[in-house]
């Protein structure tokens, strides 16, 4: 009994242990009234809103018509929403959107086999004014390389190269090709920035069209580039890089030193809503000028995409009517406007379709092009060439028209040629970039 006793006893001291010590607690950090602070506002001069502005930009953009090329098919790391809003720019610009490559369901770009891509590249740039490159994953081969090399320099076609450093890209297996490297590296800024140190803010531009308008751009995730031609973007002295020392200039924003290249070491600037902070809406809109107003120069290699108008069709005579019809629905097949004409009109696009011996109708164009037709056929890029079983194809272009010469000896060689200029072999009669002959048996 005295055990069980003992037992209890020690059982009651434990909470009311417990109980001296909650009461000793709540006297001690609880005195039983609470004092707040007093109230007041804070004053107007105290209260800092954030860095980042928003801006809107009224424009009436400059129409051309063109299209713009954009490669998806490189396994491109962006989504096609994020250049929605840039690409709308260009098309208010009058230019279509053509894409080298898909997206997926989810909005990411496609992976093509190399044969492929090289062969969608050459197809789709013959009918493009500019070309859009953003984060490609896999590298252009020295085939592509030299087919946009000959797109940018022969042909005065535009790039625009997009990478940054927080994606995976290999860009520069393209951007070397003009002389342009970016660097593996990011920019920041511990001084001035916007959201955090490496959200930068540049005020200094070199005088270009690209920077035409900007008083201060802010970009997100950008990297320096080197390039032979000029940098565009000057960041301040605070701006560091985390990969190499201040003895360099550090660019994010530069031209190639034929200028037909801009190259950019940021996205964010053109993806909503960053795309309206400071002067980015300017910056997009300089950039979509930039695209749209492309010097591009056709050749023959290039039909029909040289044309940009309704084009007449001039027959040499009624036996050519069905000649005629083939070729006006070749163009429609190619999505071009035609119509079947009696009389050259010389503000307009033409094809003229002839036989040999109404040569002498077409004669200024011939002459300008350094062909003869007589008992044969005489060109500054071949021996003579006797016209049985012959066409030959010229191209002329003056003060922005196009007219394509097509001459056979009989009205079946005439089909021919029109039928190889629909399947793509025309391409290989070509004798120079605006002339071509071809054996039609």
């Amino acid at each position: 009994m005295s055990d069980l006793l003992n037992r209890h006893g020690k059982l009651l001291v434990f909470p009311a242990a417990a109980v001296v010590f909650f009461l000793g607690a709540l006297l001690f950090f609880y005195r039983g009234t609470y004092d707040p602070p007093p109230s007041g506002e804070i004053p107007a001069h105290r209260i800092q809103p954030p860095v980042s502005t928003f801006a809107t930009l009224a424009e009436t953009p400059p129409i051309s018509r063109g299209t713009l090329l954009v490669d998806a098919g490189h396994t491109n790391d962006y989504f096609r929403e994020e250049v929605s809003a840039f690409l709308s720019k260009v098309s208010r610009r009058g230019y279509d959107i053509d894409f080298l490559g898909t997206f997926s369901t989810f909005g990411t770009a496609s992976r093509l086999s190399d044969s492929i891509r090289l062969e969608t590249l050459q197809e789709k740039l013959r009918g493009a004014d500019s070309f859009l490159v953003i984060q490609p994953l896999i590298a252009y081969t020295t085939e592509e390389v030299a087919e946009v090399q000959r797109f940018v320099l022969e042909k005065g076609g535009r790039l625009m190269l997009v990478a940054d450093p927080t994606r995976d890209h290999r860009i520069n297996s393209i951007a070397g090709g003009f002389g342009i490297t970016f660097r593996p590296d990011y920019l920041y800024n511990l001084v001035d920035y916007d959201l955090n140190y490496q959200d930068i803010i540049i005020t200094e531009f070199r005088a270009d069209e690209i920077t035409s308008g900007l008083g201060s751009i802010s970009l997100y995730a950008a990297g320096s580039l080197q390039s032979a031609g000029p940098g565009l973007a000057i960041p301040d002295a605070n701006t560091q890089s985390s990969l190499v020392k201040n003895i360099e200039p550090l660019y994010p924003l530069v031209k190639s030193a034929d200028g037909g290249v801009v190259a950019i070491g940021d996205m964010t600037f053109m993806v909503p809503p960053q795309d309206g902070i400071y002067d980015n809406a300017r910056l997009n809109s300089n950039l979509a000028n930039f695209l749209t107003q492309s010097q591009r120069q056709f050749q023959l290699a290039d039909f029909p995409h040289f044309f940009r108008d309704d084009v007449d069709i001039i027959l040499s005579g009624s036996a050519l009517v069905d000649a005629g019809a083939q070729m006006k629905g070749l163009l429609e097949d190619l999505q071009v406007v035609s119509q079947i004409r009696a009389v050259e009109n010389l503000d307009r696009d033409s094809v003229y379709l002839g036989l040999f011996d109404d040569a002498v109708n077409v004669s200024q164009y011939l002459q300008l092009a350094g062909v003869q037709i007589d008992d044969t056929i005489r060109t500054p890029f071949a021996p003579d060439i006797a016209p049985e079983e012959t066409a030959v194809a010229i191209l002329h272009q003056s003060s922005g028209r196009q007219v394509l010469v097509i001459l056979a000896d009989t009205p079946d060689s005439l089909a021919s040629v029109l039928d190889q200029l629909g399947s793509g072999d025309f391409r290989g009669g070509l004798l120079g970039d605006f002339v071509g002959v071809y054996k039609t048996s």
